[in-house]
């Protein structure tokens, strides 16, 4: 059955108030006696995304036959509620001011709040799990997913430190840090609603690629001629984050590689540097990457994977909710 993309709304909506009760859900499992974090939670509340991954956990259970809901609903709250975790965590990190156009739990209260938030989300995170008494495979995932997302975190930092991240650590930093937790937020679900290890991996291989162009994607825009999605063009190499647009510059002008990591070694990120020669740089990065079509090189790649996730979805009945999950991974085409 062939179906048209669907846009984010038009899946939301498919989903009916099956959605609409997951925030509130997620609310009930987030209220605390304690003022300020109620108050910081409705903060959080009010300038969430787009709640992609708990949006696929649901999806899944729809597209296999839903015979689970209580605890898909419980791997749906979840995923959420740890990658939400993440980004309070990112932005002390990352000393980050605004988040989708409005000020962080970093900048709004305090870094030391930022992280206790972090904590208190991944906490209640894992004692929703751990009190439905979820098969061993969801606690497994889910936790497998927590050390991939440490341990992708400090792998691009040591990278960065060192300017020489290849394509295949690439791979390996995005699969830990955005991939882990698409595979966790769908596969827990495929093994909640108790489909066959066959379904469960042809799940993963779609989360797995998925996950892969989400972070791509994202990286592809700080190459972009102009700020998108609220991201200022550059701050990766800012950071000296070497990402897939400048490695496929690299693939296709390898003559100049050393010279360009030598350049961008030159970076100065301690707090308060002079960004007079650190402006010069990535601009000179930037056009070497223009130059040597390294922006189309990475949309090539990301529009391959994106077919090949697809694919993968031919494991699962053929059903429209199907068509959605295969809609949310095009929707991501450049």
């Amino acid at each position: 059955m062939t179906q048209a993309v669907a846009n984010i709304n038009e899946i939301q909506s498919a989903l009916g108030k099956e959605w609409t009760d997951l925030r509130s859900y997620i609310r009930e499992i987030l209220d605390s006696e304690i003022g300020l974090l109620n108050r910081i939670n409705e903060h959080l509340f009010l300038s969430s995304g787009k709640m992609l991954r708990p949006l696929l956990s649901l999806l899944v259970s729809r597209a296999c036959g839903a015979n689970n809901p209580s605890v898909s609903l419980v791997c749906a709250a979840a995923s959420e509620m740890i990658h939400t975790a993440t980004l309070l965590h990112d932005d002390v990190v990352d000393e980050s001011m605004y988040r989708r156009g409005k000020m962080t739990v970093n900048a709004l209260f305090s870094p030391g709040a930022s992280l206790l938030m972090g904590d208190f989300w991944l906490a209640r995170a894992i004692k929703l799990i751990v009190s439905h008494k979820c098969d061993y495979r969801i606690i497994s995932l889910f936790s497998q997913t927590i050390e991939d997302l440490s341990e992708g975190e400090m792998l691009q930092m040591q990278r960065a430190e060192d300017c020489d991240t290849t394509f295949e650590d690439y791979r390996e930093i995005i699969f830990r840090k955005t991939a882990s937790l698409f595979i966790a937020a769908m596969c827990t679900v495929a093994v909640a609603e108790g489909q066959s290890d066959e379904v469960v991996e042809g799940v993963r291989e779609f989360a797995y690629k998925l996950g892969l162009c989400f972070q791509m994607r994202d990286d592809i825009l700080d190459y972009s001629s102009t700020v998108t999605a609220g991201k200022d063009v550059g701050s990766d190499l800012a950071e000296r984050k070497i990402t897939i647009p400048l490695l496929c510059a690299f693939e296709n002008c390898p003559e100049r590689e050393e010279e360009i990591r030598s350049l961008i070694r030159e970076i100065d990120v301690t707090k308060g540097a002079d960004q007079t020669r650190n402006t010069e740089i990535i601009k000179k990065v930037r056009q070497y990457v223009l130059d040597n079509h390294g922006v189309q090189s990475a949309k090539s790649r990301l529009n391959g994977y994106i077919s090949e996730s697809v694919d993968s979805l031919g494991i699962l009945p053929d059903t429209p909710f199907r068509g959605y999950i295969a809609s949310i991974a095009q929707i991501l085409s450049m």
